[in-house]
């Protein structure tokens, strides 16, 4: 229920980076927050915040994953 600005400094102040993907619409980057993970959308056109939520379909995060190599990780 907070305003979007309180959102956003909350997220940035508290939460955790995890990975971010770019669109032609929109900046999209990933949080770490409170056991949750959180979406910020940023309108490059709008040159603003213009959303925040909780991702709650986790089949979602592939889209932060699929340009990366995660070989390191699983011991490939």
């Amino acid at each position: 229920m907070l305003p979007i600005e309180e959102k956003a400094y909350l997220l940035c102040s508290r939460g955790e980076l995890i990975a971010a993907v770019a669109t032609s619409n929109y900046d999209i980057s990933l949080y770490a927050l409170d056991g949750e993970y959180v979406e910020l959308y940023y309108s490059i056109a709008y040159n603003k915040i213009e959303e925040i939520k909780v991702l709650e379909d986790h089949l979602r995060l592939d889209i932060y994953t699929r340009n990366m190599d995660l070989s390191t990780l699983l011991g490939d």
